[in-house]
Order: structure tokens, then C-alpha cells, then sequence
């Protein structure tokens, strides 16, 4: 276990524990007045994010983009990070099983100078940092549906584009997923006078990242309902051309399979222009069905 103390203004008190066991949990637990039930909750790492108030003390739980994750994972666990987060007026306890870079931020950008001086004023900070956390993953999703848009418009996308779309569409979701059910802890953080901008700032941010994912995931949507329209436009095209031969063999081969017949008396079947004969009339079958196709728009 790591752990961090830093004093918010004199009396307040910010402790930073990362990766306690179960015992020294139970430590802290017991030095904080901790209820065991959410301290149960704190230590399940796949827990969603959510908000509680029991015994006096405020329990939320944060999820933050990790950035260290494959691009391929496609749950919420594999691509998000946990923080739970333990405070009352007079201390702020937060626990995470591996360390957070934007916490060190916020210590030194905004507790270590003195600009934060209440709880909420640094729990703002943290949960604002932690919707920051999926600003570089939406750019990211977001070139990269534009790529797919170019390369579905100019109709060379293939199997390996719509599984790529696939691919984003599943990130992209979670990631909106995890920005709807931070609402609720969001909700609850309630600012003292001075503090109203700051918590503006923090729904604003809210807003933002969740209607940026809520496009994407229409885009990807749009691109996908587009590609499968383009490959049955392909294979529609495909069926036409297939069609529209069968239909000229159609009758040529039906005049061959006559005279394939082995019958003695057939007109014109010992006539010595009857070859050429029969020849012409399959042109001209074949020029009045070239015609009428033309005459329908279907050539």
C-alpha cells in the first residue's frame, strides 16, 4: 500500500492510499468510521460508478479512462479505471488500485498552492479530471470514423472496415455508458457559496463528453447501416448483370434446344441457308432484347 496525506487548508485532510490489502482497508475503515458495506464496495475493482451517504459519510465511486489499455478491449473493466472516494467537511479519503496521474495534478496544481480549500472544492477538481480522462480517447474514435466515412464513400471498404466500426462502436459505448451512470455521484457533490462555478464547470464537462460519445456512436451507426447498404448495393448490381445475361441467353437457347432435336422432318433443317437462317433470327432476338432493355433504362 502507498499512501499520501496532504492538509487542504489547516484542518482539512486528504489521504491518497493506493492498493491496500484487505487488512490495512480494514485499518482505515476503523480510523474514519467507515461503514463495511461500502467499504466492501470500495474494494471490488469492476464496481460501476455510483454515490452513498451512510454514517455521516459520503461514498462515490469515479471510473476514469485508462490509457494504458489495448485499443481492443471491449468491457468496462478492461478500459476504466476505479476511484472510491470516502469524505465528509473535514477529510477526503481516496482509494485506487493503481496510481491516477491526475491526482498528482490536482495536488500540485490546486491543493499545494492554496486555490483549493474546502472537500468539494478538491472533489470537484477529481471528478473533472476524470471526465478529462476521456477527451483523447474520443479524438482518437473520432479520426478514426472519419477515416472509415472516406473509405466507405469511395466504396472501397471491405469486411475489415465493418469490423473496425464494430470495434469503435463497442468502445465508444462503453465509454457513454460510464459517462451516464457518473451523473449520479456528479448529482450529489453539492457546492458550498463560492463553489457554484466550479461545480458549472464540472456538469458542463459532463455534458460536453457525453453528447460527443452520443455522436459518435450515431456516426458509427450511420456508417454501418451505410456500408451493409453499399455491399447489397454491390450485390444487387452483381444480380442484375447475372439477370440481364440469362435473360438474353434465354431465348437462344431455347431456339438451339429445338433444333437439337433429333427429329427426321424439321423445318428447314436440310434447306442450305438454314444455319445462316437460324443464325440471323437469334440476332435479331438478341437486338430486340438489347432494345427494349435500352428503352427501359435497365442497360
Amino acid at each position: 500500500m502507498t499512501k499520501k496525506e496532504q492538509q487542504i487548508d489547516g484542518n482539512i485532510k486528504w489521504i491518497d492510499v493506493t492498493s491496500p490489502s484487505v487488512e490495512e482497508m480494514a485499518a482505515l475503515s476503523a480510523d474514519y468510521n467507515l461503514n463495511p458495506h461500502i467499504v466492501r464496495d470500495c474494494m471490488q475493482p469492476e464496481h460501476l460508478p455510483k454515490y452513498e451517504f451512510i454514517d455521516d459519510v459520503n461514498f462515490l465511486i469515479l471510473r476514469y479512462y485508462d490509457h494504458t489499455a489495448s485499443k481492443h478491449n471491449a468491457t468496462i473493466q478492461d478500459i476504466t479505471n476505479k476511484i472510491a472516494i470516502f469524505y465528509t467537511n473535514d477529510f477526503i479519503l481516496t482509494i485506487h488500485k493503481s496510481d491516477v496521474p491526475f491526482l498528482e495534478k490536482v495536488r500540485a496544481k490546486y491543493v499545494v498552492t492554496g486555490k483549493c480549500s474546502t472537500v468539494i472544492d478538491v472533489l470537484i477538481h477529481i471528478a473533472w479530471n476524470a471526465l478529462e480522462s476521456y477527451d483523447e480517447p474520443l479524438n482518437r474514435l473520432s479520426e478514426q470514423v472519419d477515416f472509415y466515412e472516406d473509405q466507405i464513400m469511395m466504396k472501397t471498404s471491405g469486411r475489415s472496415h465493418i469490423e473496425a466500426l464494430y470495434i469503435i462502436k463497442r468502445q465508444a459505448s462503453i465509454s457513454h455508458k460510464i459517462l451516464m451512470l457518473m451523473q449520479e455521484p456528479i448529482n450529489h457533490i453539492y457546492p458550498r457559496h463560492g463553489e457554484e462555478a466550479a461545480k458549472q464547470d464540472l456538469k458542463d464537462q459532463h455534458l460536453k463528453m457525453q453528447t460527443l460519445y452520443t455522436q459518435v456512436l450515431e456516426d458509427v451507426n450511420n456508417l454501418l447501416n451505410l456500408a451493409m447498404s453499399f455491399s447489397a448495393q454491390r450485390t444487387s448490381d452483381v444480380m442484375k448483370v447475372l439477370t440481364i445475361f440469362s435473360v438474353f441467353f434465354m431465348p437462344l437457347t431455347f431456339i438451339v434446344g429445338i433444333y437439337g432435336m433429333n427429329f427426321e422432318y424439321m423445318p428447314e433443317l436440310s434447306a442450305k441457308w438454314g444455319y445462316p437462317g437460324v443464325l440471323i433470327i437469334m440476332g435479331i432476338v438478341t437486338g430486340i432484347i438489347w432494345f427494349w432493355f435500352k428503352r427501359k433504362k435497365w442497360l
